[in-house]
């Protein structure tokens, strides 16, 4: 195994004071690859004591199997705006803690905030569609409570992401032509809430509290392109086949939203 010449100074997330360390072997799944080519490679990096680790060299493209061992969060969000397929793989192929059969807990934690992102997002589409359709109360031109109504749209929210992750599950099922792939539900969803970064910037139109309805539609696209290129890194698959995928969960979504909100308006 090629390792570079040099060796980093920062601390190493596992700590081995006194001797030369290696990750171990990963098996085939758990395996790790290298995020320029995609090649398997047996270790991302060497622990020497004193916290400092040595990055390992790939040894088919002979680039640092994993950079993002060192980089921070900051530099790692700015490159998923970027839609760099490398860090995601760096996500979702080497962090092992994220392909777990259950959700991480950090994760989940950021799933539920963005839902409660997409709240605000919902609210302002329904509020939109009812001044369009002449009336003034939130919900179906009835008046209700602030509890209900957001209780309501809480649960759009939830049924919404829900529908998503069986949209991708499906897609997955059929185009992998095994059923085994909805086991990899917790590690989809994963992908799915990591690459709905988009939502955060909805904080934007708070503080600057833009009324133009093509400001979601916008945060929608760059959610689109964003899982786009996480489903292509998860399944190794070419741009093509991952769009088809997202469009896929996204319309049966889509069509569950809209019977969620018929069945609502005759409810309500």
């Amino acid at each position: 195994m090629a390792e570079s010449p040099t060796t980093s100074g920062r601390s190493s997330p596992q700590q081995q004071p006194d001797a030369a360390d290696s990750q171990p072997p990963p098996s085939s799944s758990n395996r790790l690859v290298c995020i320029e080519c995609a090649q398997p490679v047996s270790s991302l990096y060497t622990v020497y004591g004193a916290g400092h680790i040595r990055l390992t060299q790939c040894e088919h493209c002979k680039s640092f199997a994993d950079k993002y061992v060192e980089h921070d969060v900051i530099v790692m969000f700015i490159d998923m705006l970027l839609h760099k397929p490398q860090v995601y793989r760096h996500l979702l192929v080497n962090h092992l803690e994220f392909r777990q059969p259950f959700i991480e807990h950090n994760v989940g934690k950021l799933g539920i905030l963005l839902i409660l992102f997409n709240v605000y997002i919902d609210w302002f589409r329904l509020e939109e569609g009812g001044r369009l359709r002449g009336h003034s109360e939130l919900l179906f031109g009835k008046q209700h409570s602030f509890a209900v109504q957001y209780l309501f749209i809480l649960g759009v929210s939830g049924i919404d992401a829900a529908a998503l992750l069986a949209g991708i599950l499906a897609a997955s099922v059929i185009h992998q032509r095994s059923i085994a792939q909805a086991r990899r539900w917790a590690t989809i969803a994963t992908a799915l809430i990591i690459s709905n970064f988009a939502k955060v910037l909805v904080i934007l139109l708070v503080i600057w509290e833009y009324n133009e309805s093509y400001y979601p539609w916008l945060l929608d696209l760059l959610q689109f392109t964003s899982q786009t290129t996480a489903i292509s890194v998860l399944f190794d698959i070419n741009a093509l086949w991952s769009g088809l995928v997202v469009t896929f969960s996204m319309a049966f979504k889509q069509l569950v939203h809209f019977a969620v909100l018929n069945i609502a308006s005759v409810l309500f």
